[in-house]
């Protein structure tokens, strides 16, 4: 109560702002809790209903092989026969799969599913499904239709069809629902920056100083996609990213129109999102950059990609599982090669698993959002398959908003509380949820994969992980993978020089065993691949600097002292964030020897008078760090002519760091480019700092008509 009262006097402060929230709070009486699902949903927020199938019901029945769907399709002749109503859908892979237990199950210690109580069987677990058929069916006595379907011959598994539901929430949910007073302080000042605009212009001056035209969402440069604008594609096509959501604003002002498909459900139009949803989801995404208006995006030029909608959801922010596979197959079909699921619900399926190993066969890479249920530690799906890529949510510091799902299954993160995107009606609007947080990924494995279109999924996927950043100052963030933060924060410029390096170099092998496809190597959160060892006699150079309170007094420089003519070859700084780690560069190296000097433009280091900052500087196995110095200090590396001391090759992101520093120890994979030959020219140093990075892309995207 006395946090409530805290928090609608701070808003009250702020002017206007505080209407919304006094709303906010009075409806707290009408926030609603699903008993299946746990979901509170926020009548300010999207609106949230269970979809009503009326009296059909349907059910998800796998198959060894052909002869077993034979046999479901002469059972639902019989039922015919006896006046029943009933409706059969075959869904035939193109390998079979085999049904895994849920985690939980079987001895399985991993973590908990969340609360199912859907009718289900499965025959045994590793039996096979050659395909499955999707039956509707009228009757009054489900459990009874499952129990004849189960006997049927050649039959594998029955399942009822699940719920599935948009993954946004609001502040109500997270006071109600757990999380720190600090987390929800920090949560709610970033509501009040966001919605700023939202205020009489003298007011939003006061606040933020110059209205621009357009706006850069603070998510878009803390995944640092603006790194990778100015670089041209290589694909012979745009890439297509499907967003299987509520549906697109067709024509909105913001959104790219010429091109765009989707598929229809539930008796709805993809292109009429009556939620707004999955509008502000694709916003994110695919928002039009350049053009003066609204907000840009992950993607800002439209010309480099395009949209395909799968109305996976209907209008009510709910849906179906069987409804969502539709979409997704829709999108496959469509050539889709990222999939954005900002939405979940119900249990583990054991043919859904099994359906999502075989579209990740197809080389498809499917994000989805975690959950927001972080009152416990419980698996939401489709996130926690492993063939799904599963997003958790930070906030504009970077730190776990304290809605995210956590579990083993959480695999990268990306900025999710108080995002801004587009809504329909040409309307733009901030919302919070690990729903906001995917689509950020999605865009991210869709820019990367636009200039690597050689990579398979599995490469892109581990690429981001590979070259994710993380918090030093977070107890929960540890070193390497956690089940908070998954491997840390997605990050497009890492990930891109990464990828320079080679598609198998940054994300591992694309050449599964015979019988197997790619889903073989999709393990998912933290059993997901870790980095590759440098090829050859090549050794690992990082660098990671951890700021003070001064971060803008703060560069380095690293230059090959064996070869003139390549010089300096990487910098960094200066930052622009106090007492933060950033894993400014880790890349395989030639033998030589290498000079890194930094500086502090005051003269004072950047350890301990203001802030207890320090850098750390890892070639082979040696090791140096230290932040006590004057206005510099040098550290050298190897000789000339000779080889650093081998580094055993890693088979994992190392678990604790070399020596004791005021941070967590680097597991960031290599940012920067492999170091060219004596005769080469001098790489361009990446930077991979957000606001070091452009806000708006280069030249102006066309603007859809």
């Amino acid at each position: 109560k006395e946090l409530h009262t805290y928090i609608i006097m701070m808003f009250l402060s702020k002017g206007t702002i505080g209407l919304s929230l006094a709303a906010l709070a009075a409806s707290a009486g009408t926030v609603s809790a699903s008993a299946d699902d746990g979901l509170f949903t926020d009548p300010l927020m999207f609106s949230y209903e269970p979809y009503d199938a009326g009296s059909t019901k349907t059910i998800l029945v796998s198959y060894r092989d052909d002869s077993g769907h034979k046999n479901i399709v002469n059972h639902t002749k019989k039922m015919k026969g006896e006046g029943k109503q009933v409706k059969e859908k075959n869904h035939r892979l193109k390998k079979a799969h085999t049904l895994k237990g849920a985690p939980g199950s079987s001895g399985d210690k991993k973590g908990k599913p969340k609360k199912d109580r859907r009718l289900r069987w499965l025959q045994e677990d590793q039996a096979i499904m050659a395909g499955f058929s999707v039956l509707e069916l009228e009757t009054d006595d489900l459990k009874a239709e499952i129990a004849a379907i189960s006997a049927i011959e050649g039959v594998t598994a029955v399942e009822q069809d699940g719920m599935m539901h948009i993954m946004s929430t609001e502040y109500e949910q997270k006071i109600r629902g757990g999380g720190g007073v600090a987390e929800h302080i920090r949560e709610i000042q970033d509501a009040i920056s966001t919605t700023a605009d939202e205020l009489p212009e003298v007011d939003a001056e006061a606040h933020h100083g110059r209205r621009l035209a357009e706006e850069t969402p603070y998510g878009i440069d803390m995944v640092n996609a603006s790194y990778v604008w100015p670089k041209t594609p290589v694909m012979t096509e745009p890439i297509k990213i499907c967003v299987v959501d509520t549906g697109y604003d067709l024509g909105h002002e913001d959104l790219p129109s010429d091109g765009i498909a989707g598929f229809n459900n539930y008796g709805q139009s993809w292109s009429d999102d009556g939620n707004g949803h999955g509008t502000h989801c694709a916003g994110t995404i695919g928002a039009i950059g350049g053009n003066s208006i609204g907000v840009t995006s992950v993607n800002p030029d439209p010309s480099k990609f395009t949209f395909y909608i799968g109305k996976g959801l209907s209008n009510s922010g709910s849906g179906t599982t069987v409804g969502v596979m539709d979409a997704v197959k829709a999108c496959v079909d469509a050539g889709a090669k990222v999939i954005s699921l900002s939405l979940g619900g119900g249990g583990y399926s054991a043919i859904d698993n099994a359906f999502y190993e075989a579209i990740y066969d197809e080389d498809v890479l499917i994000v989805a959002a975690a959950g927001n249920y972080a009152a416990e530690e419980a698996f939401g799906y489709p996130a926690s398959y492993p063939s799904v890529m599963s997003v958790a949510s930070v906030d504009s510091l970077g730190f776990r908003s304290s809605f995210s799902q956590w579990n083993t299954q959480v695999e990268i993160s990306a900025p999710g509380s108080a995002v801004k995107s587009t809504i329909p009606d040409d309307k733009y609007d901030t919302k919070s949820g690990t729903s906001m947080a995917c689509p950020h990924v999605a865009g991210v494995a869709a820019l990367l994969w636009s200039h690597f279109p050689n990579c398979k999924n599995n490469q892109i996927r581990n690429a981001m992980i590979n070259s994710s950043n993380e918090l030093p100052s977070d107890s929960k963030n540890t070193p390497g993978w956690d089940k908070y933060y998954g491997w840390g924060i997605v990050n497009a410029g890492n990930a891109y020089e990464l990828l320079k390096n080679g598609c198998e170099f940054a994300g591992g092998d694309s050449n599964p065993p015979a019988g197997e496809g790619l889903s073989y190597f999709a393990l998912g959160g933290k059993d997901q691949v870790p980095i590759p060892p440098c090829p050859g006699a090549q050794e690992r150079f990082e660098v990671q600097i951890l700021t003070d309170d001064y971060p803008d007094e703060t560069t380095w420089t690293l230059t090959d002292k064996c070869d003139a003519s390549i010089g300096e070859m990487m910098s960094g700084g200066p930052y622009s964030t106090s007492n933060t780690l950033y894993s400014d560069m880790s890349a395989c190296v030639d033998d030589g020897k290498y000079e890194f000097i930094i500086n502090d433009s005051y003269g004072d280091g950047i350890c301990c008078g203001y802030g207890e900052g320090s850098y750390e500087v890892k070639f082979g196995t040696q090791l140096k760090s230290g932040g006590e110095f004057g206005s510099s200090k040098t550290e050298t590396f190897g000789t000339c002519g000779s080889t650093p001391p081998p580094t055993p090759s890693p088979t994992a992101p190392p678990s604790a760091p070399p020596t004791p520093v005021p941070s967590a120890s680097p597991t960031n994979p290599p940012t920067a480019l492999v170091t060219p030959a004596p005769t080469a020219s001098p790489t361009a140093p990446p930077t991979s700092i957000p606001t070091a990075v452009p806000t708006s892309p280069p030249t102006a995207p066309p603007t859809a008509p």
